[in-house]
């Protein structure tokens, strides 16, 4: 697993987007042409998204998981962790679809109790950990508030 800081990073890249489905709020991070973060909270969850991921790594077998189109995701590869700075990061199975860039994009689901999930609006880094590239995405004064003002919008105490 590769971890790097995002080019450029900055508070503006996080975004609060007003949804009219039924997701409460929805939470995104711009890293580049291909990769991006998505946060979305409904009633009972926050649907956590990576797109662009590269590099994948089969945990089970070792073997690297190609980025191209005829690339098939195993188990032991489809993993993604939120990740806030403190404690490990919690593996979790993804769903994992192709995207249409390149790599593919990994979604786990979190109960909006998850305690990464509060502690991002406190944190100095957040990270989406997979097992292959890993971004960490500096958490500015501005950058927390856009997290306070997602935990708000989901009813997410802090």
């Amino acid at each position: 697993m590769m971890m790097a800081l995002p080019a450029g990073a900055q508070a503006g890249d996080w975004q609060v987007v007003a949804t009219s489905d039924d997701r409460r709020a929805l939470l995104t991070y711009a890293a580049g042409e291909a990769v991006s973060y998505s946060f979305a909270c409904t009633p009972t969850e926050v649907i956590v998204t990576q797109t662009g991921v590269t590099k994948l790594l089969d945990l089970r077998t070792g073997a690297p998981i190609g980025d191209d189109a005829k690339a098939i995701m195993p188990e032991g590869a489809a993993l993604m962790a939120l990740f806030s700075g403190k404690g490990e990061p919690q593996f979790l199975p993804a769903e994992a679809a192709k995207n249409p860039v390149t790599g593919w994009d990994l979604t786990i689901r979190l109960p909006l109790a998850d305690k990464q999930i509060k502690a991002a609006a406190k944190s100095q880094m957040l990270s989406l950990f997979t097992t292959g590239y890993t971004m960490a995405v500096p958490m500015d004064a501005a950058a927390r508030a856009k997290w306070s003002e997602f935990l708000q919008k989901c009813n997410i105490a802090k």
